[in-house]
């Protein structure tokens, strides 16, 4: 086999190559995931209570910039009603149908297709007192992991069709429907850019920094465990595969 000036072969350079480039995107992966824990280590738990207006009236520009709020979601005005109970009513609604297909083609490929929809409505996180916190933008926050209310598992039947999928190129034999909701009554953690409005209403908002924006059904506790497990996940990975390519040089 054809050797480099440095002595490397061509499958030495390449797994040398592939070790250090998947070294470095989990490099990558580790200083983000770093980033965002040592922001949850370092933001202000801030109770929702009759105190909350009294601090940010004496903090510079009324808010503070990455805080940690928990409160029970309540609707401001109409909220949101499942499709599948009527009985349940949420502020945030996921609805999505995935359709996992075979290509026809020269290689045989599955893929996917999904339709998703999703809707929200105002709401609030209220402390224990009443003092209620306005939530901006809830579909751009992180870690909004929903309760599951309804999923199903459907096999396509497609009779004589082969012609038509011949034509088409694809075939469906499955579809999956799910819905999701953030019901009212839950208890949410939410962490970002904290203010008081002229008017006296208290906002959580995606920071103005570039910071993360979460809202969890999680505790703060376990949020921060989270990123302090995953920071330590992916540093584990970029020092496996730099040995790796270390080994291949």
């Amino acid at each position: 086999m054809a050797k480099f000036c440095l002595g490397f072969s061509l499958t030495e350079a390449l797994c040398l190559g592939a070790g250090l480039a998947v070294s470095g995107l989990c490099y990558y992966m580790y200083r983000k995931k770093k980033k965002t824990a040592d922001e949850l280590d370092n933001a202000s738990h801030i109770n929702i209570d009759g105190n909350l207006k009294d601090t940010l009236e004496v903090t510079p520009g009324a808010r503070l910039q990455y805080a940690v709020v928990e409160g029970v979601v309540e609707p401001v005005g109409e909220p949101l009603r499942s499709q599948c109970h009527e009985d349940i009513v949420g502020v945030v609604h996921k609805v999505e149908v995935t359709e996992p297909r075979l290509g026809l083609s020269s290689l045989y490929s599955a893929l996917f297709k999904s339709h998703q929809q999703v809707t929200s409505v105002p709401f609030v996180l209220r402390g224990s007192d009443g003092t209620a916190v306005q939530v901006h933008c809830p579909l751009k926050a992180s870690g909004l992991n929903m309760e599951m209310l309804y999923k199903r598992f459907l096999q396509v039947s497609h009779g004589f069709s082969v012609l038509g999928w011949y034509f088409s190129g694809v075939k469906s034999y499955s579809r999956l429907e799910t819905e999701e909701m953030l019901r009212v009554g839950t208890r949410v953690t939410g962490v970002g850019q904290l203010t008081l409005d002229p008017d006296g209403t208290l906002n959580l908002r995606p920071p103005s920094d570039g910071s993360k924006y979460f809202l969890s059904m999680a505790d703060y506790d376990t949020l921060r465990k989270q990123y302090s497990a995953a920071t330590k996940a992916w540093k584990r990975f970029a020092v496996i595969f730099a040995l790796a390519g270390a080994a291949a040089l």
